[in-house]
């Protein structure tokens, strides 16, 4: 069709940047409401983990708040998509900077390596003082392949209080990331990342139905493994990409005016989901048909749903974009990676004991789960506190000696086949 879309021509009139760690490779300003969404997708991530409890109370109202809590683990499908938006509209506007991948890649490593590889360090020194069990993992966190390592199931972890699982969605994120330049500096031509990207959503939910009609087969036992190896759950980053890549073409106003219905028609799908398998949570005892639903077609409209969720803060002054506008949210997008990281740590470090002296002293497990969570992610949001202005900033700072030159070269503006 031959019509260029540069970034100024966006309807927010607000060129994106990854928000609100200084990543603004172009020199333009960022939507703060994107910062909220980071930090929505962070809470969501604390209620499913900070607030975790006995599915069957026998209470009917209790075992209901149980299962949205359970199904808040969609916070991390919202950081996949919001991830792929940011980081392909930076890789997009730096197509033909000077140095495109090593200033990539270094600026990549100095936001994430240093607490990543900080804590698997931190932990490997204290292996032997506190009797730590790694049966091997230690290579696979250090390769970043852990999440692929499904035929490890079975094969003991144990770091005492300390708790790294959740570092699996760290490693979806760099393998993603090792090989998405490639491809953009590859084919570069707008429609044709689009197709490579709807093609591959496509065939990632294809690995997923086929990994769970293979469930009870011997070779396929991890309950697990349709969501957290990159090949079968990547498709949450690709729906971020492609919002960010159709905003750049044609179809820009279409994408945008039909977020909002899009996101209404996924959220009831997968509320009638929710509410036949009593929660998204897909991996429990339920044999029910959605069981089979969530983890496959339901993961797809999970991440469809946060790309168009993403789309509706982009109106300038719209209702959605000046709800994630809040400043706590903000706050909590700020500090959300150091959150993140350290979260589950601070839950097996003085979650067990802080309930069990709340319970001796309220009598009410409700309660003590409530004020637990709430100490624990106090906790675990002071750590980020520190550990962003004392560790993540230093490294931050360092990314001056890997700055986009816009002297050096035109910004591109690609064109839409």
């Amino acid at each position: 069709m031959g019509h260029t879309v540069s970034m100024s021509e966006l309807p927010s009139q607000q060129p994106l940047s990854a928000g609100s760690d200084g990543e603004n490779p172009g020199g333009f300003s960022h939507i703060t409401a994107l910062d909220g969404i980071r930090g929505a997708a962070v809470l969501l991530v604390l209620i499913d983990h900070l607030f975790w409890s006995n599915d069957h109370t026998g209470s009917s109202f209790l075992d209901f708040v149980s299962a949205i809590r359970s199904s808040a683990y969609i916070g991390v499908n919202l950081f996949f998509a919001l991830s792929g938006f940011l980081i392909t509209g930076i890789l997009l506007d730096t197509l033909e900077f000077p140095r495109f991948f090593r200033t990539f890649y270094a600026r990549r490593a100095l936001r994430i390596f240093p607490l990543y590889y900080g804590s698997l360090i931190f932990l490997l020194l204290l292996t032997k003082p506190m009797h730590f069990v790694w049966s091997g993992w230690q290579y696979y966190y250090l390769t970043y392949t852990a999440n692929l390592a499904v035929n490890r199931a079975n094969a003991p972890l144990n770091l005492g209080i300390f708790n790294i699982n959740h570092f699996w969605s760290l490693q979806v994120e760099e393998q993603f990331y090792l090989f998405w330049p490639l491809v953009l500096y590859r084919f570069r031509r707008l429609e044709t990342v689009l197709r490579i990207s709807l093609v591959s959503c496509a065939i990632i939910l294809g690995i997923r139905i086929f990994l769970m009609a293979m469930r009870n087969h011997p070779g396929f036992t991890s309950i697990y493994l349709p969501y957290g190896p990159t090949f079968s759950c990547a498709d949450n980053i690709l729906y971020g990409c492609v919002l960010c890549v159709a905003l750049r073409t044609c179809w820009r106003e279409t994408v945008l005016g039909w977020a909002k219905r899009v996101l209404a028609a996924s959220a009831i799908v997968l509320l009638v989901a929710g509410i036949l398998n009593k929660g998204l949570y897909w991996a429990n005892d339920s044999f029910l048909p959605t069981r089979l639903f969530i983890p496959t077609l339901g993961f797809s409209l999970v991440g469809i749903s946060c790309a168009a969720l993403i789309a509706m803060t982009l109106r300038s002054g719209s209702k959605t974009q000046l709800l994630f506008q809040n400043r706590t949210l903000r706050f909590f997008g700020k500090y959300s990676y150091g959150i993140y990281v350290f979260h589950f740590s601070v839950v097996g470090a003085v979650s067990a004991s802080l309930r069990l002296f709340l319970n001796s002293h309220l009598h009410s497990k409700a309660a003590s789960v409530f004020l637990d969570g709430i100490a624990t992610g106090a906790l675990s949001v002071a750590v980020a506190l520190v550990s962003y202005h004392l560790i993540e900033v230093r490294f931050l700072h360092l990314k001056r000696f890997f700055s986009y030159s816009r002297s050096a070269t035109t910004r591109s503006s690609l064109k839409a086949v």
